[in-house]
């Protein structure tokens, strides 16, 4: 392996090395200047885009979204903002070395691979240097010949690199073995510029969560997809450190996944990883912390526009905010008195039973009240009843609206 090389793939978590180690690596080949480099689906997405990338040159720009977001990204611009509208605007589509890029990748057909086409090659030099885009464009700017790789075929649509390095003056260009090592590693350099976009895009968004999350006032567990703990707001901080919150310490301290891990927990991840709404009661002395799933819209409705990958929790303490969601609940779903109070008493963790103790009333007329409260709520067990009411405590008493209130 190159040593150049080698320094861009241990750079790729590091903001402040990437954009030097990328432009050491276009060095190794003998370049004065990396043209670009950019991460799209194909050629055509790259030319659509080409002047929206002279119109926002910051690479810090692009790279605040992760690919799934479906636009390409921007990872190094080594022409100026003025050069690069020109070219997109006009001269690509009078470049040989487009034509020959565009040639090569349809000889790869579907196939996954990678191709790099120059116009640096001795028996085509002198044709090149009569054209329209070397008199007007690239000899305005000081650019002698170019070599130009693009990849196709990889695991995630905006994947592919394109990048462009440049040598300054009229000499016979990059050699073969120059074009050959470009051609072998690009792969690599492909899967370093994929991992450095989607670390960064990351990075930016779970600080922008971690801020908003500060602001809540319930407490708000971020976990990412394999159950580690990425971020615990003040809020959760706070209820952990009761002497009495030992599920919930253990909870943030190890992966929600592991197999020391509670079967209740167990089963409301993987309920989060689909989707699905969810509530436990953390056991033993925690009793009275609900942990309630927050799919990704419920997230949206707090404020948090958060689309990477990942399970939030809500902490919930049953007795705050509990009689303005039975409120919310009564209107919504036409509530009676007596069903209300009920779902109070449930909230409350109180038992059916314990409910009707209180009320001196028959066990079966209580459960009476518990069948008519599943049928409106169109629920099915005690547990998912409770969830829903719990996520209706997210809720400022103030600003809920029935058009807000989600139906299960």
């Amino acid at each position: 392996m190159h040593h150049a090389l080698g320094d861009l793939l241990e750079s790729v978590a590091d903001d402040a090395r990437w954009g030097d180690a990328l432009a050491r690596y276009a060095a190794s080949f003998g370049a004065d200047l990396l043209g670009g480099a950019f991460l799209a689906c194909d050629m055509d997405q790259l030319a659509q885009w080409g002047a929206e990338f002279a119109v926002h040159p910051d690479v810090d720009y692009w790279l605040q979204s992760p690919s799934s977001d479906g636009t390409p990204a921007l990872l190094a611009m080594g022409v100026t903002p003025e050069a690069a509208q020109r070219y997109a605007t006009h001269y690509r589509l009078r470049d040989p070395l487009w034509d020959e890029a565009t040639a090569q990748r349809a000889r790869l057909g579907v196939a996954a691979g990678v191709w790099v086409a120059t116009d640096a090659p001795v028996q085509a030099t002198r044709g090149f240097r009569h054209t329209e885009i070397y008199n007007d464009f690239l000899r305005e700017y000081g650019i002698g010949t170019r070599m130009f790789g693009g990849s196709q075929g990889t695991a995630h649509p905006v994947a592919n690199l394109f990048m462009s390095v440049y040598r300054q003056g009229d000499g016979e260009g990059f050699t073969r073995e120059e074009v050959a090592r470009f051609q072998a590693e690009f792969g690599g350099v492909q899967r370093a510029a994929y991992l450095h976009r989607e670390m960064v895009a990351l990075r930016a968004r779970t600080l922008g969560l971690e801020s908003l999350m500060e602001q809540m006032p319930m407490g708000l567990l971020f976990f990412d997809t394999a159950g580690r703990l990425l971020h615990a707001n003040a809020r959760a901080r706070v209820l952990s450190a009761r002497p009495e919150s030992v599920a919930l310490r253990t909870l943030q301290r190890g992966p929600v996944l592991a197999s020391t891990a509670d079967a209740a927990l167990h089963m409301l991840f993987q309920q989060s990883l689909q989707g699905r709404s969810g509530c436990v009661e953390l056991p033993g002395a925690d009793a009275g912390l609900l942990l309630v799933t927050l799919p990704l819209s419920d997230l949206a409705a707090l404020g948090l526009h958060h689309r990477a990958p990942g399970v939030a929790w809500a902490v919930l303490e049953r007795s705050l905010g509990a009689e303005a969601a039975v409120a919310l609940a009564r209107q919504a779903y036409r509530l009676s008195p007596s069903e209300s109070d009920l779902l109070l008493a449930l909230m409350r963790g109180q038992t059916p039973q314990d409910f009707a103790d209180a009320r001196g009333s028959r066990i079966s007329t209580v459960r009476t009240q518990m069948s008519a409260l599943l049928a409106k709520t169109r629920t099915q067990r005690q547990q998912d009843l409770v969830a829903l009411v719990a996520r209706l405590m997210l809720l400022a008493p103030g600003q809920a609206s029935l058009q807000g209130v989600p139906v299960v």
